[in-house]
């Protein structure tokens, strides 16, 4: 580092003499154009010289610069606008926004029962024909007592044969089960059940209706009332 700096100060003090006896030598001419043009061409040299040499004690050393990558997290509305814009628009129909809540796989529930899509199906449509007008709340709880119908001894083991069980009669919707319109609502009501994402009832809790059919209440939701 020290004999870098020597030759670098060296060489400086050497361009300057240069310099000055050019100086020297435009006073005894009297050519200033031609010694301005060798002014400039040792300028340019001292500093082609100089740029060879660094004094700073960094100089020796390599510099290593991080490269920091930026991340820009877009905001909702500027991912949507990309999606358009690619055409993946993410905009469902309420049919579309069904279909998915049909066709998707349950995590689990305190059943242990699974539904295909035909059982979903045909879940759906009893669920609005008996509860289409009450809360999600109310809703959940029919799939409830469905499945707990299903758990019972008391009861047969498959959604068909408790849905449509003749003696006693719980769903006597049944019948118009083919005029059925469920929505978005009940398929989300039955997959939220499923999903073992409610405890609203009691296991052993298999009534439901407008007014209590046992003196064991369980709840009251809604229009309806939920008995053991």
């Amino acid at each position: 580092m020290n004999k870098k700096v020597l030759d670098g100060a060296v060489t400086l003090l050497f361009c300057m003499s240069l310099i000055v006896t050019s100086s020297i030598q435009e006073k005894d001419t009297g050519e200033p154009q031609r010694e301005l043009e060798r002014n400039t061409t040792v300028t340019a040299g001292v500093s082609s010289v100089l740029s060879g040499y660094s004094f700073t004690t960094e100089s020796d050393e390599k510099t290593v610069v991080e490269k920091r990558e930026i991340v820009r997290v877009a905001s909702p509305a500027e991912m949507l606008q990309a999606e358009v814009i690619a055409g993946k628009d993410k905009t469902h129909t309420e049919e579309e926004s069904t279909e998915a809540w049909k066709s998707a796989e349950p995590v689990g529930n305190r059943w242990g029962i699974t539904l295909t899509e035909e059982e979903m199906e045909l879940l759906a449509r009893i669920v609005w024909l008996e509860s289409n007008g009450e809360p999600v709340e109310g809703q959940e709880a029919v799939v409830e007592v469905v499945f707990n119908r299903m758990a019972s001894d008391l009861f047969p083991d498959t959604l068909y044969d408790v849905l449509s069980q003749r003696n006693p009669v719980q769903f006597s919707s049944w019948k118009n089960r083919g005029i059925a319109k469920p929505t978005d609502k009940e398929y989300q009501s039955i997959r939220q059940v499923l999903n073992g994402n409610t405890g609203i009832l009691r296991n052993d809790t298999i009534y439901f209706s407008t007014k209590a059919l046992t003196p064991r209440l369980d709840k009251r939701i809604g229009g309806h009332s939920f008995c053991y």
